[in-house]
């Protein structure tokens, strides 16, 4: 959609926030539940490594200690109207989720290089307490029951991410995390103390010590050599945009709370727009941080 097709009105939403994805990494097979040769793995009694991206807590996969708060929400909601520009007060601080168990899919490469693979399904969900909205976004508009290793490859890429980038400055500033190997550092220095601990008070077999130990292990690897995965991968950033052409599902007072009605169709006049990051993705604690916007216009009338 070009600037010049956009409607006099329209809703955008800004939102960021730490996500969960628990996922086995290369040269594992992609649906390794527990992680055997990557940098990423299940330790002693935690859940199975899923893969799926948690932009919410789940009471079922805790997050592990120390780790970053998960939560992606509204940091910002506005009308845009010509020059008017008006705040959405209720949809500020609105939670932001993925439903359907969403998964980054390239399956080593079967299915797209990695940094170019799409996250499916992608069914974005935005509420508050006055209003909820939800949008899928099917990777083929012309037969979405098609499976996804069916897909054509230019299916798979136009709503893949744009390739993986190095952008320290861009971690930085979202994250406010400037040297990935102080925070490994610090983090090491917590769970050494955990560690110790544990030991005094729990028997030898416990599950916690067995996790412990397994994060500290790898954590040295990283601490000891920086250009490791462990460490280095956390100034990556892997962008997406793509619009989204799915079913629209709207709880609340749409036009008391938006002003208005949003567009709906399968069409480029029903198109909402969304763009978003990911990155300052850590191996310890399976996280990575997640900034993004949604571009919904609003129906004439």
């Amino acid at each position: 959609m070009s600037d010049a097709d956009y409607p006099a009105a329209r809703l955008i939403l800004q939102f960021e926030g730490w996500c969960q994805i628990r996922q086995a990494t290369d040269p594992d097979p992609s649906d390794e539940p527990r992680g055997s040769s990557g940098y990423t793995f299940a330790f002693g009694d935690e859940p199975d490594l899923d893969r799926i991206i948690r932009l919410q807590p789940s009471p079922e996969v805790p997050v592990r200690s120390h780790g970053w708060p998960i939560g992606v929400a509204v940091t910002s909601a506005v009308r845009y109207e010509g020059t008017t520009r008006s705040s959405v007060d209720a949809l500020t601080g609105a939670k932001v989720d993925l439903l359907g168990g969403p998964k980054l899919e390239n399956r080593n490469f079967t299915l797209t290089p990695v940094g170019y693979e799409p996250i499916v399904p992608f069914e974005l969900e935005i509420g508050s307490a006055a209003l909820t909205i939800r949008r899928k976004a099917p990777l083929n508009v012309k037969d979405p029951t098609l499976p996804l290793w069916l897909q054509p490859e230019d299916v798979l890429l136009a709503q893949g991410a744009n390739g993986m980038n190095f952008e320290p400055e861009t971690i930085g500033k979202a994250t406010g995390i400037w040297d990935s190997r102080l925070v490994a550092e610090e983090r090491l220095a917590h769970l050494q103390r955990d560690l110790e601990a544990a030991r005094r008070r729990e028997p030898p077999n416990d599950p916690e010590i067995a996790i412990l130990t397994g994060r500290i292990a790898e954590l040295t690897i990283g601490i000891d050599d920086p250009t490791d995965r462990r460490v280095a991968n956390r100034y990556w950033v892997e962008r997406f945009g793509f619009d989204m052409l799915g079913d629209v599902e709207v709880e609340g007072d749409e036009k008391g709370v938006l002003g208005g009605t949003l567009v709906r169709g399968s069409d480029d006049q029903g198109a909402w727009h969304v763009r978003f990051f990911m990155g300052a993705w850590d191996p310890d604690v399976l996280s990575a941080y997640f900034v993004g916007a949604l571009d919904a216009p609003y129906a004439e009338g």
